[in-house]
């Protein structure tokens, strides 16, 4: 516990797993903190409702830099699309951290996932490490199903 409170997250995507983490450990965090890590997710919303996994963090943050080509040439590089990933993530993590389910910000969110879910049943997402695979999708689609569980709109 003490690591997490003294250790500043890396990116805005290690800051929203430390939220996560806090919904879990209620002492590890305080409530000022935990406000301003909600906050920080939520601002990265994007206007079609969903989040986007590559706007949590710069290209050279994700794998120690490695990656940071690839991403840089991602032909969405400079407005990358939202995700089953994050947009499910961000809904769950918000909703565990105490936001309603009626928020219109998350409202949105699930309706980003609701309009989004492929034929196939899954949320796709693209990796950030290779365009062979993207395995990415499998928490993309776990994530959008809790987080619609969370908001009461499973059937």
């Amino acid at each position: 516990k003490e690591y997490l409170r003294v250790t500043e997250p890396p990116h805005d995507y290690g800051r929203l797993l430390l939220l996560w983490a806090a919904t879990r450990l209620p002492d590890l965090l305080d409530d000022q903190k935990r406000q301003q890590l909600l906050a920080t997710v939520l601002d990265h919303q994007q206007e079609d409702g969903g989040w986007s996994i590559r706007s949590f963090a710069d290209p050279e943050q994700w794998g120690n830099g490695s990656r940071a080509e690839k991403l840089r040439s991602e032909p969405e590089f400079e407005s990358p699309p939202s995700d089953g990933h994050m947009t499910g993530l961000a809904i769950l993590v918000a909703r565990e951290a105490g936001v309603p389910a009626d928020d219109s910000r998350l409202q949105s969110g699930v309706q980003w996932l609701q309009a989004n879910q492929r034929e196939s049943g899954r949320w796709w997402t693209r990796s950030l490490n290779t365009d062979s695979y993207h395995f990415i999708t499998y928490s993309g689609t776990i994530y959008a199903l809790a987080a619609l569980d969370k908001c009461g709109v499973l059937k």
